[in-house]
């Protein structure tokens, strides 16, 4: 009997699959939602159909969707059906081409993108549907066991690409916007090439295996990044893609990086739930490497590298080695570094899905955020690098200085660290003939930097630079009445209080040593300030002053309340400010027993010879509200 009725089965059931009609019926069902055809089908047992030439597409309120197979098989569980539960297992693919595209919402412009969508048989593109749900129980689509083999494609909106291999998954979908989940596995594919709009190279192919997914989310609900904390990836690449914007995703904790370029991704890639995982360690090398720190931009040849332990999820590793590159400022077209070797090591959360709306000033202050970033950690490390014109630096400094940078070039170094609550480290910049203007003077040097970082604060740029120097020699003086040139002639500060917030607006306050080796530039000076008395020749003299300075520098306006350098016999001091382009201060020169001031004082210049040490001591700069 059962023999009887399994063959009746197979007879009825292969002779509907043979028959147009048969389909005819099918999509008599839900025309709107849905259509299937094939060109063969088959069943050989109850329940399970073999097929050739299978197409099926179909639409839900937002999207529009087709599935082509050169063949394929599946064994559909009947009660189920009628608790709107459609279940497949056991399902076989072969030559998989699939394609998706969107509805078109009123709000939204699709100009540049539309005619790259795919076509879909059978279905012209619409707008969104925008009606009110009917309150109707939705379907449930449990796809179980999916193989895939052969030679695959896809179009999904504006992206088209290609690729050959294998892959199992389980799929999971509730109409009327219900939950979706993915779980695909044992991916072994050789993927071809892949297309934005047609005619941009997303990536030129490669292998990828493993396996990846996503846990049961509301797609409406969660879209773009905020899918992330749903998806789960443990996988090996092996790819040439046209964009590393991808990486920019474990670049969140930095704050203001954004990378980009194009080259080859190898190496295993695990994250679940929003996190990089344990395991983790994938390169991407490029010969247009370029990364946007803050207002900078650096170019350049190089390595990312983005790893965690083998046994930990934690600290998550972000490399960005540069071994030729040229940096300059965001917007313009001329660099004004460039070097070998720069590296930049971030260490610390293995968060890659931030908060979903939370802005960056947002996440400076949330607690959650503070907590994460409690052990993340920043090395910056240059190596023989080239300042091409020190007039970058003029960039930094508040308008109306009464001094810039027109040139001359330096050699720098830099080793830092920042910490989430402290940074330390040392930067070295050795220049020569650099060019400084002042008012209308022309000095020419060599200066020497060493800055020292004792600590600070990263978020705020704030750093204590305590024990820092500055060492200038070779100058030379250009002006109206003198010149000076002085290849011996050396002068060092020595910064034993100094603190900075080094941004725009740069902030700075410092107390210094300071030892010049004699007076000659500063007697070139006076002469080219007017007619002063023979005896400051003498000054040229001295030799081996020593003295101390403070110098601030605060909402565009620097000051020196007080610096000087004095022997037995000489002595020169100053006390000045520069604010809005004003100059005021006084300037004291003493030989022995002769002294003078030179003031200048709200637009004013003048030279004074009597009583000017009782001057220049009662002298204050005045306060700013």
């Amino acid at each position: 009997m059962a023999v009887t009725v399994e063959l009746a089965y197979l007879l009825i059931i292969n002779s509907a699959l043979q028959l147009s009609l048969t389909q005819d019926l099918v999509n008599m069902i839900r025309p709107a939602k849905f259509h299937v055809s094939w060109e063969s089908a088959w069943s050989f047992y109850p329940f399970r159909v073999h097929a050739r030439g299978i197409s099926v597409n179909g639409q839900s309120r937002s999207q529009q969707w087709e599935l082509q197979a050169s063949s394929g098989a599946g064994s559909i569980a009947l009660l189920p059906l009628i608790f709107k539960v459609v279940h497949v297992s056991g399902i076989r693919a072969e030559d998989v081409d699939y394609r998706q595209r969107p509805r078109l919402k009123p709000d939204r412009n699709y100009s540049d993108k539309l005619a790259y969508f795919p076509s879909i048989t059978g279905r012209d593109i619409v707008p969104v549907d925008t009606s009110v749900l009917k309150k109707k129980r939705p379907w449930k689509v449990r796809l179980r066991d999916m193989r895939a083999s052969g030679q695959h494609s896809f179009w999904i909106f504006n992206i088209k690409g290609s690729g050959a291999g294998t892959a199992i998954a389980d799929l999971n979908i509730e109409t009327r916007g219900g939950p979706f989940s993915l779980d695909a596995r044992d991916i072994n594919l050789r993927l071809g090439p892949a297309y934005v709009n047609s005619d941009t190279e997303l990536f030129k192919g490669g292998d990828v295996n493993g396996k990846l997914g996503f846990a049961p989310f509301v797609p409406r609900e969660n879209k773009g990044l905020q899918m992330l904390p749903f998806a789960h990836v443990d996988t090996q690449l092996d790819l040439t893609v046209g964009s590393l914007g991808f990486i920019n995703l474990f670049t969140a904790n930095l704050g203001n990086v954004v990378i980009s370029g194009a080259g080859r991704v190898k190496g295993r890639l695990v994250a679940s739930e929003g996190y990089m995982r344990a395991g983790t360690d994938f390169s991407a090398t490029t010969e247009d490497l370029n990364v946007v720190i803050r207002e900078l931009d650096v170019s350049g040849r190089g390595v990312i590298a983005v790893h965690t332990p083998d046994d930990a999820d934690k600290p998550m590793g972000l490399d960005i080695n540069y071994d030729s590159l040229v940096v300059s400022r965001l917007g313009e077209s001329e660099a004004f570094l460039q070097g070998d070797s720069l590296n930049l090591q971030y260490r610390g959360s293995n968060l890659i899905a931030l908060d979903p709306g939370m802005s960056i000033k947002e996440l400076l202050s949330d607690e959650r955020a503070i907590e994460r970033r409690k052990s993340s950690a920043l090395n910056l490390l240059v190596k023989d690098a080239s300042v091409l014109n020190m007039s970058v630096l003029n960039y930094y400094l508040p308008p109306d200085m009464p001094f810039s940078f027109s040139g001359g070039s330096a050699n720098l170094d830099a080793d830092v660290f920042l910490g989430a609550t402290d940074m330390k480290g040392s930067i070295k910049l050795d220049s020569s003939d650099v060019k400084v203007t002042l008012d209308d003077q022309n000095f020419e040097a060599d200066l020497a930097a060493d800055i020292n970082i004792k600590g600070g604060m990263p978020l705020e740029f704030r750093a204590d630079i305590s024990g820092s120097s500055l060492l200038m020699d070779k100058v030379t003086v250009d002006g109206e009445h003198e010149s000076f040139d002085g290849d011996y002639w050396s002068a060092l500060l020595e910064l034993t209080e100094a603190e900075g917030v080094f941004q725009k607006p740069l902030k700075f306050s410092a107390k210094a040593d300071l030892s010049v080796s004699d007076t000659r530039p500063l007697v070139a000076m006076f002469d080219n300030r007017g007619d002063p008395p023979r005896w400051v020749s003498k000054l040229m003299t001295v030799k081996d002053l020593k003295g101390k300075a403070e110098l601030g520098l605060s909402e565009g306006r620097f000051t020196i309340p007080l610096a000087y350098v004095d022997s037995e016999i000489a002595e020169v001091a100053a006390k000045a400010e520069f604010h809005r382009g004003e100059r005021n201060g006084l300037v004291y020169a003493r030989y022995k027993k002769f002294d003078l001031l030179l003031k200048r004082l709200n637009g004013k210049r003048d030279l004074d010879v009597i009583k000017v040490r009782e001057k220049f001591d009662r002298y204050q700069l005045p306060s700013i509200n």
